[in-house]
């Protein structure tokens, strides 16, 4: 294999995995010696990380990862944010709606306010770290309280909770939605 070969195989292998490669993974998914691997690494470095990208390859200890230039960090954050926000599903959606306007709230009075089960769409804005636990009802089952985080106030762009529109003022009447369409 050439130089130029390798450093391709070597870039992809750094983007596909996500994670420090290890030097003794690359030795052996590219059947180099450790010398002559890092000369080619050394090189592809100097070379990769002159150019004008928004990526660089960096390496600590025995292992190299691809990362991200430190001056891209802001729109990586806005892109973060904006990702997480449009890929919430309609029931999520729904779910996250009613828990801003009734936090802190149980998954019972969720589901009684949709009328199915929200423990799909509970468990995705959890695991999102879009709503948290707030503590437990002083009721029979002592059931899990739900309500917004700062993750949720950084994804949808808002400073507080005082930030979100009052719910009257987003309720259409009958009038505006026949004119609406």
């Amino acid at each position: 294999m050439n130089n130029s070969v390798i450093e391709n195989a070597i870039e992809a292998i750094l983007f596909v995995s996500g994670e420090p490669v290890e030097t003794d993974c690359f030795l052996e998914t590219l059947e180099l010696s450790l010398g002559d691997f890092e000369r080619i690494m050394n090189s592809f470095i100097d070379n990769y990380n002159l150019s004008d990208r928004g990526l660089k390859i960096v390496k600590f200890d025995t292992c190299y990862q691809l990362a991200t230039r430190s001056e891209y960090v802001e729109y990586l954050k806005k892109f973060a944010g904006a990702k997480k926000a449009n890929n919430l599903s309609q029931a999520a959606m729904e779910v996250l709606s009613i828990i801003v306007y009734n936090q802190p709230v149980t998954r019972g009075t969720i589901d009684k306010i949709r009328g199915v089960d929200s423990f799909g769409p509970l468990e995705k804005l959890l695991a999102r770290e879009i709503i948290e636990e707030k503590g437990r009802l002083d009721a029979p089952g002592r059931p899990i309280l739900y309500g917004t985080t700062k993750e949720f106030l950084k994804i949808f762009g808002l400073k507080s909770l005082e930030d979100v529109p009052d719910l009257s003022s987003l309720q259409l009447t009958m009038e505006e939605v026949e004119n609406a369409e």
